[in-house]
């Protein structure tokens, strides 16, 4: 039997809360169904130095949208839509797109669209829309807090302009595409978003202590987000008392506003690992997570490089450099804004899930997620 020293996740992690630059914690390995290491230091409120407990709450951000993906191959798996389909078939209102440009600081008609937005476009990133300044310029006025249904967000969206044609190129859809997945899942489904995704996720998996409405329960455990201000003179954390990414408290949403405890996501994990299945329990299809983990995108493609692709909803690793991409190729997975981060290695049967609330972490671009990658893969490697 392999033995594994994880002991770097924890010096690494310890010498970040030392310094002041990380409040808190979360994280696991599991290998072959096994949970292999666990680690959960710092606090979850730094001033009162109230240390991070094991049923603490995070905020995903944008690890909501491969449960939004797995929610859409659920849809399929049950018949009630195809990938390929067209989103004007669901909602009329986004036939015949436009391409915009920006012109005098304003974002305007420059071409019509070559094509329509597939639900394939959506979950890889490659609609277009809200994916590169034309999009970021009409989502910077737009009062997220204003909207609590997916319906109404979606209807805001269908007025804006395209950043390119769908399938011309890949960029991340941050705050807007995967609302119309979960749009187009109500109005096949007869149900609020919400409710799908409890009775087929949530539930099949006991994840107790995900979703979108703050019970008072789930207050209670919510860890504060904090911020890290590095100045010339010092460096600090402070409470910044935020909602998710300006959404309005209990918004259901495909791109951002889940809640949930590392315990909970390492299991919708290991259902992707498990080919769709968890202990038992089917929730995909084997055909749907193969979807779902592989690379949509031919080497070369507009805004792919030669270390990463995207499948369904989730950046799959092409290729392994040291100091750039650690994983095993194949493996897959997403992070949030706010400083958590999830992989499945398919090849060699491991999940990891790291949780944190910084709210200037970086995303998937984290010094946090890349360092835990990082000290796991070494682990591995060196057993």
């Amino acid at each position: 039997m392999k033995k594994y020293d994880f002991s770097q996740i924890a010096k690494s992690t310890d010498e970040r809360i030392a310094r002041g630059i990380l409040p808190g914690a979360a994280m696991c390995v599991n290998i072959n169904g096994k949970r292999e290491y666990e680690y959960i230091a710092g606090f979850s409120d730094v001033e009162n130095r109230v240390p991070l407990c094991r049923d603490a709450l995070f905020r995903l951000c944008s690890m909501t949208k491969p449960i939004t993906a797995a929610a859409a191959l659920i849809a399929c798996d049950r018949g009630l839509l195809d990938i390929r389909d067209c989103v004007k078939k669901y909602l009329p209102q986004f036939a015949s797109r436009k391409v915009g440009c920006i012109e005098d600081g304003k974002a305007v008609f420059c071409r019509d669209a070559a094509r329509d937005i597939t639900i394939e476009d959506i979950l890889t990133h490659s609609s277009g829309l809200g994916s590169g300044e034309v999009g970021d310029l009409q989502l910077k006025d737009l009062r997220r807090d204003k909207y609590v249904l997916p319906r109404d967000i979606v209807e805001e969206f269908s007025k804006m302009y395209l950043d390119f044609s769908p399938g011309e190129s890949q960029m991340y859809s941050a705050l807007a595409a995967m609302e119309i997945v979960v749009r187009i899942i109500e109005i096949i489904g007869g149900e609020s978003y919400g409710d799908f995704v409890q009775k087929n996720i949530f539930d099949p998996l006991d994840m107790q202590d995900t979703g979108y409405v703050l019970t008072p329960d789930r207050k209670a455990r919510l860890v504060p987000l904090y911020k890290l201000s590095d100045s010339a003179d010092s460096i600090s954390l402070t409470d910044v008392k935020t909602a998710h990414e300006g959404y309005a408290e209990n918004c259901v949403s495909g791109v951002t506003g889940l809640i949930g405890s590392m315990d909970d996501y390492s299991k919708f994990a290991e259902m992707l690992c498990g080919g769709g299945q968890y202990r038992g329990v089917r929730v995909l299809s084997e055909k749907a997570v193969e979807k779902m983990r592989t690379p949509h995108f031919p080497f070369g493609f507009a805004g792919m490089n030669e270390f990463f692709d995207w499948g369904y909803g989730v950046r799959v690793c092409s290729a392994k450099k040291s100091g750039v991409q650690e994983l095993t190729p194949g493996s897959f997975g997403w992070s949030g804004a706010y400083s958590t981060h999830f992989w499945v290695d398919p090849v060699r049967k491991v999940t990891a899930v790291y949780m944190a609330n910084l709210d200037n972490a970086g995303g998937a671009g984290a010094a946090t997620g890349f360092e835990f990658e990082r000290n796991v893969m070494r682990a591995l490697e060196n057993a």
